[in-house]
């Protein structure tokens, strides 16, 4: 096995993804290869509870919750980076914004697995929506692996 695909969607960073690719990376001496999709706008707000809403006052603009968040993919970069670095793993990686599944699917044919946290589908802050992981599976080769 040569290159094991992980991807992370939004702001969340799932560890367990990652504990997993570095195992299987180990036991088969790949490199892994992280692709960080990252949407172009935060979900609306909403608010259920109106008689709360001057306690809510302090929110941020949209663009500065999308600009947090930015810095938090970056920082989720950085992180795994030096996680599986420091396993001595070859790693690299890409972010992709309001990437398409035919941009995801081109992007993994480098890999012979793909690791994806298991609530890949509910919607992240910040991340892609415009695929499932059932549509990722129909269209690619190789094995998709949920954690």
């Amino acid at each position: 096995m040569g290159t094991i695909l992980i991807i992370i969607n939004g702001i969340s960073l799932p560890y367990r993804v990652i504990e997993y690719a570095v195992v299987k990376a180990k036991e088969n001496s790949s490199e892994i290869f992280a692709l960080f999709l990252k949407g172009k706008h935060e979900p609306s707000k909403g608010y259920g509870y109106p008689s709360d809403l001057p306690t809510t006052e302090t929110w941020t603009s949209d663009k500065e919750a999308v600009s947090d968040d930015e810095k938090i993919i970056e920082g989720n970069v950085l992180l795994v980076k030096k996680l599986v670095e420091d396993e001595k793993i070859s790693f690299r990686s890409v972010l992709k914004t309001n990437a398409s599944l035919k941009e995801v699917i081109e992007t993994s044919e480098s890999a012979d697995l793909i690791v994806v946290d298991e609530k890949f589908d509910k919607p992240p802050l910040l991340g892609e929506s415009k695929f499932s992981l059932k549509d990722l599976r129909k269209k690619v080769s190789i094995p998709v692996y949920t954690v």
